[in-house]
């Protein structure tokens, strides 16, 4: 249902469509129970075959529908809060630790929007890196290992010279359109706790309390 690959009540042999990315997006949460859930709902698809789209009440889907509902909101976040930043050598550098493994599903929207820099994407928490290259079109995907995962983590303290005021030049211009005495017992504290969930915080540039005397 809604797959334009569907021939009447068939899937295609080869299918490409919603099923697909669901699973897709299912496995890459961090959720213990996925593997499971993802197992019940194949079994389901080869017993239902298309119908499958429409048992939005079953278990077995709602289940599967919540684990990749949450990888969509946590691939949102790695959209809006990934911060880079110029390291010496002229690559830009950003190392964000989401909640799933989303990189892979994001990186490329990046490569989008930087089409004509050289940068990588980092995720120590799930030993991935994105990887792309001056007037690529896509990223380059790769699995570290521990070690390597530690060696490229620690390259993000080797900044280009100014990229320090940089930083302290957006922090300001952050802090110049937001509300004075924004804390926990001030209005607004809460939109932005809500929309910039407090576990991002500590990555991004604007709020890196360490930049105050870099003006």
């Amino acid at each position: 249902m809604g797959c334009p690959l569907r021939r009447g009540t068939l899937c295609p042999t080869h299918c490409k469509g919603s099923c697909a990315s669901r699973l897709a997006l299912a496995a890459a949460n961090d959720d213990q129970d996925v593997p499971e859930a993802i197992h019940r709902y194949v079994r389901l698809g080869f017993k239902e075959g298309s119908l499958i789209r429409s048992m939005l009440s079953d278990k077995t889907v709602t289940e599967l529908d919540r684990l990749a509902r949450y990888t969509l909101s946590e691939c949102e976040h790695t959209r809006q809060f990934v911060r880079f930043s110029q390291l010496s050598d002229g690559t830009y550098f950003s190392a964000f630790r989401p909640k799933a493994d989303t990189v892979p599903l994001t990186c490329n929207y990046f490569a989008a929007r930087m089409r004509g820099d050289r940068f990588c994407l980092l995720d120590p928490k799930h030993h991935v890196i994105a990887m792309h290259e001056e007037g690529d079109h896509r990223c380059a995907v790769n699995r570290l290992d521990d070690r390597l995962t530690r060696e490229l983590s620690e390259h993000a303290s080797d900044l280009a010279e100014g990229e320090t005021y940089v930083h302290a030049m957006w922090k300001r211009f952050y802090d110049s359109v937001g509300l004075d005495g924004r804390d926990s017992s001030q209005r607004g504290y809460d939109l932005r706790a809500s929309w910039m969930p407090k576990r991002f915080w500590g990555g991004l540039t604007e709020l890196d309390s360490t930049l105050g005397s870099a003006m």
